[in-house]
């Protein structure tokens, strides 16, 4: 029996900017933990924190712009810009399947 294979259309832009966004949250998170668990302090440790954080708000400003502006996007992932893509992006306070 042939089995069927259904491919969504995506962005390769949208693919690689979601994975950035992915692993700049996951460095982020883990890095917080450590610190959290190690009871890390001190202004470097702080500073390290806060480059890792600008990192995730970064990669995850891109990956919503290109959300945005690209017109595969909005197609395959059917929203306009008069509807925000909040639910399609990850969000940090949203918990990443393990």
């Amino acid at each position: 029996m042939e089995e069927l294979r259904i491919d969504t259309a995506i962005c390769s832009d949208y693919e690689r900017l979601l994975k950035e966004s992915q692993r700049a949250l996951v460095n982020w998170r883990e890095r917080s933990e450590e610190v959290s668990r190690f009871g890390l302090e001190g202004k470097g440790i702080g500073d390290e924190l806060q480059k890792l954080q600008a990192g995730y708000a970064t990669a995850y400003h891109r990956l919503e712009q290109h959300g945005k502006t690209c017109i595969l996007c909005q197609f395959t992932i059917g929203f306009s810009e008069s509807e925000p893509p909040g639910s399609v992006f990850i969000s940090p306070r949203r918990e990443l399947p393990a």
